[in-house]
């Protein structure tokens, strides 16, 4: 029996905010998901993002629970009292950890991701066989849009700006902001 190549997505949580940032909207990450998958069921959808203080964990709490009712593992982490933080790139290292150990050959990984040191971790995933496919946006600010070096370690690139009419949300979607304070 062949064994079922999986399609497996990672989400840096901070670049989904600067996108929803961008486009001025929540997006719904699962269609993203499935539209760039050309269909393909998803096998695991993995969202990232820390927390930075109690104020920001109540915030993300509605967008941490539609996520988890539409199939994604949420891995968070809130700092405690006094700990140092890392400014940036905490998620980035988990999410490259994830991604070598669950990626096979033959897999397809999409990263809506748009930092450059996801580098190694795209070279990496290609060199083993496993077809890599960056969603972001490159009509964005270019601290915002995923640079060069980045575009041209990844085996393709879907433009999220393409996609903006199927995958932003509306506010009868409760995922907006308001209704995230909600929940």
């Amino acid at each position: 029996m062949l064994k079922k190549h999986q399609v497996l997505v990672f989400v840096d949580g901070s670049h989904y905010d600067r996108l929803r940032s961008v486009f001025e909207a929540p997006l719904d990450l699962r269609k993203l998901a499935f539209l760039a998958a050309d269909g393909k069921s998803i096998d695991k959808a993995v969202y990232y993002r820390d927390r930075r203080d109690a104020k920001e964990e109540e915030r993300l709490k509605g967008l941490f629970g539609w996520l988890r009712h539409n199939g994604f593992i949420v891995k968070s982490r809130r700092h405690g009292e006094g700990e140092p933080r890392e400014r940036y790139g905490t998620n980035l290292l988990d999410m490259a950890v994830d991604a070598l150990q669950f990626a096979h050959p033959g897999d397809s990984v999409m990263l809506i991701a748009g930092d450059g040191k996801l580098v190694p971790l795209c070279l990496a995933l290609t060199e083993r066989g496993v077809h890599v496919t960056l969603l972001s946006t490159l009509d964005a600010p270019v601290t915002i849009a995923p640079p060069q070096i980045l575009l041209d370690v990844v085996d393709s690139f879907v433009e999220v700006a393409d996609l903006l009419d199927a995958i932003a949300v509306s506010p009868s979607g409760r995922h907006d902001d308001a209704a995230l304070d909600e929940d």
